[in-house]
């Protein structure tokens, strides 16, 4: 019979449309597809959607955007790999976007050339500099100063530096800028702590200004020839020098370098025991500093029993 074939023909279509219905609920939003730890993804030149970006609590508007720029070497493979864990596992900040990025200098080595290529393909999480790997050469400079351009489309409202020894909390850190000044401000842990305050500065392991102080520093290119101590010293001198040096704030003793009971060390103004109100956490020099730092600050709270292994977690783990 002659309707038969147009029949077959439009129970295929409703077929097809309900398939596609329950697959693209949303509106035909295909993009959404491709979660954000999926290789498919990767964005071709912004790091602002790397994937292992820290984002929002679901579903709530965004009240600061931060950058923090991880300071590190190309060859440091295995450090890069530990963070990206450490700051993946996180619980996300509320009502802010923390952007975690490497930084490094321009890749000279053959081999760190093809494998941090690697990693910017998985990960979309590394910013080269123009400049040129070293200490206290201007690599500060060099970050802070390109900051702007890179990120004009979607400027932060606060960008950091850190060590790859240091361990930030961002929803603490986020916390802790939530209703500060986003004009000249300086976050972090001041040193020498109570001592010489008009000489402090804030620490190397990590620390936080506002927008209007990174432009100020892209706008000033004479600051990239102003560096006769260390880098971290010389950032708190160009504040004081520019007039930048006035919204201070100590998270003292909330950032603070890593301490435990079996080390050769005394507790001082800068070195304590972990803490849960951390912000930071500095001179995790060690897998073990590092695995006890995540320990207590519940990263491994997700690890799930299985026949598949066995992993002690409550023996034999040292508590503070």
């Amino acid at each position: 019979m002659a309707f038969r074939p147009l029949s077959i023909v439009l129970l295929s279509v409703i077929v097809a449309a309900v398939i596609y219905l329950i697959v693209f609920p949303d509106g035909y939003k295909l993009t959404e597809v491709f979660v954000p730890g999926s290789s498919s993804c990767a964005s071709g030149n912004s790091a602002g959607f790397a994937k292992n970006q820290l984002p929002q609590a679901a579903d709530e508007p965004v009240e600061l955007r931060v950058l923090m720029g991880i300071v590190t070497v190309p060859s440091a493979y295995e450090r890069r790999a530990l963070l990206r864990l450490a700051y993946t596992l996180q619980p996300r900040p509320v009502r802010a976007v923390v952007d975690v990025r490497f930084v490094l200098c321009t890749i000279d080595k053959e081999e760190d050339r093809i494998l941090v290529s690697l990693e910017i393909i998985a990960h979309g999480d590394i910013l080269v500099m123009n400049c040129t790997e070293n200490m206290n050469e201007g690599k500060t400079y060099a970050y802070f100063s390109a900051v702007p351009e890179l990120f004009a489309e979607a400027p932060y409202d606060y960008v950091g530096k850190t060590d790859d020894d240091t361990y930030y909390r961002v929803a603490a850190l986020a916390d802790s800028l939530r209703g500060k000044s986003r004009r000249d401000a300086y976050h972090g842990f001041l040193t020498p702590c109570h001592w010489l305050p008009e000489k402090q500065y804030m620490s190397g392991m990590g620390y936080v200004v506002s927008r209007d102080v990174v432009e100020w520093i892209a706008a000033t290119p004479e600051l990239r020839d102003d560096h006769d101590d260390w880098e971290d010293v010389n950032f708190g001198g160009w504040l004081r020098k520019g007039g930048r040096y006035k919204n201070v704030y100590n998270e003292e003793p909330r950032m603070y370098d890593y301490w435990d009971r079996v080390m050769d060390a005394d507790i001082n103004c800068f070195r304590h025991e972990h803490r849960a109100d951390a912000v930071a956490v500095h001179k995790l020099k060690d897998r073990l500093k590092w695995a006890r730092t995540l320990h207590f600050f519940n990263a491994t709270q997700g690890f799930k029993p299985s026949e598949l292994y066995q992993v002690d977690l409550h023996n034999n783990i040292y508590k503070v």
